[in-house]
């Protein structure tokens, strides 16, 4: 299913931040509301929850703001740092002003409490160096070296910890969940009544499954109903994001979502980074792309036609002048009509509007173009057959009796 364009601020601004690997809602991440000044709406902001949404705005604060122009809706993202401590503080608005802090220098300790050290330091730790004599900005912690052991044991804690984030968004219940092991183990099939059946052994017909829990994982993009199976049969398919995402249900096990029937038939989330996502990103890029298109196209044929009842107006205001007419509701200048030069001296009519009459008048046959505003057509009716005079009428009747 493809992802619609958002129709306001606070629907794009949480699909950005759920697709950053943030929950929304009570318990979650973050919250999009609204900000009021005498009973009145003036923007709309996010309310971040917890230490990891500061750290996560402030690492794609960049992003946001481009994601975020990209669908209509701008945000201003500010990173503020406090007390000289590293850990940000973030806010998400559409209205007021952008800060940006540089993260403040680690401080180090003074020198008569250095205790000996323990152990000898690692060697991707670099001695502390003097201030450098022009202002420049301190990183918040010295990172090792690329290749080394302690930048591959970094970089395995951040994929660690976004698969972790991605296996949450899941949101998925335990039965959903035994619904894609059943697919991936290819013991999920249609019979040839039309009944979706968990069949995981040969030769046992297996249990019937409500089929109203399936329709949310084909649509998110998990499984796919495309596969023939014996006669009659139909085989429901894992897909490639199916099988990450089952990866990683089954690797970092998140706790399932208590859900009942009515809450199982709910839209669910693609999967983070999966196929699925970008196909649908693309969809609404290229959906943005062609509303942008139909809206230049619009606005452009309308002011043709703004310019050209302007034009109108302003022959039929030099023609009234010149009658002498001071209401010309219902009065039209006639076709063709063009001012002598006393005329034109006695009322002081402008050269631009005789210009233009002069140059109708070269062509009185052609009938005057309206533009078009790409939305609706002029259809000419073809004329209506004569009717019969009352004599033909007469001989009608009579030849009838």
């Amino acid at each position: 299913m493809t992802k619609t364009a958002p129709s306001s601020p606070t629907v794009a601004i949480a699909r950005i931040l759920r697709g950053l690997g943030l929950t929304q809602g009570r318990g979650g991440d973050f919250r999009v509301t609204g900000e009021y000044r005498n009973g009145e709406r003036v923007g709309t902001y996010v309310l971040l929850l917890g230490r990891r949404a500061d750290e996560t705005v402030a690492e794609h604060a960049d992003d946001i703001e481009r994601l975020a122009g990209e669908t209509g809706f701008a945000f201003r993202v500010s990173v503020r740092y406090f007390d000289g401590k590293p850990r940000p503080v973030c806010s998400v608005a559409n209205y007021g002003s952008r800060v940006r802090d540089t993260p403040p220098a680690p401080q180090e300790a003074p020198a008569e409490l250095d205790a000996p050290a323990v152990c000898e330091r690692p060697a991707w730790e670099s001695e502390p160096s003097a201030a450098p004599d022009v202002d420049e900005p301190t990183p918040a912690a010295e990172l090792p070296p690329a290749g080394t052991t302690a930048a591959r044991f970094l970089d395995g804690a951040r994929e660690r910890a976004r698969n972790r984030g991605r296996a949450k968004a899941l949101d998925w219940s335990y039965r959903q969940a035994y619904l894609v092991a059943t697919a991936a183990a290819g013991g999920l099939v249609y019979d040839r009544h039309g009944f979706l059946r968990d069949c995981l052994w040969p030769g046992v017909p297996g249990a019937q499954v409500d089929e109203a829990r399936l329709g949310p994982l084909v649509k998110a993009g998990f499984l796919t109903v495309t596969q023939p199976f014996g006669t009659g049969y139909t085989r429901v398919s894992i897909t490639v994001d199916g099988r990450d995402a089952l990866t990683l249900w089954r690797v970092y096990r998140p706790t399932p979502a208590v859900k009942d029937r009515k809450q199982e038939r709910e839209q669910l989330q693609p999967l983070v980074g999966g196929e699925e996502t970008a196909r649908r990103t693309a969809a609404c890029i290229e959906d943005d792309r062609l509303r942008r298109v139909e809206s230049d196209a619009f606005y452009e044929a309308m002011g043709e036609l703004h310019a050209w009842e302007d034009r109108e107006e302003r022959r039929a205001e030099a023609w009234a002048k010149v009658q002498g007419f001071t209401y010309r509701l219902g009065r039209k200048p006639p076709p063709g009509w063009v001012p002598t030069a006393e005329e034109i001296a006695a009322h002081i009519l402008d050269p631009a509007v005789v210009d233009d009459l002069r140059a109708e008048a070269a062509r009185p046959t052609e009938k005057p173009a309206l533009p078009s505003t790409g939305r609706v057509r002029l259809i000419e009716l073809p004329p209506l057959p004569a009717a019969p005079d009352q004599a033909e009428q007469l001989g009608l009747f009579a030849e009838a009796a």
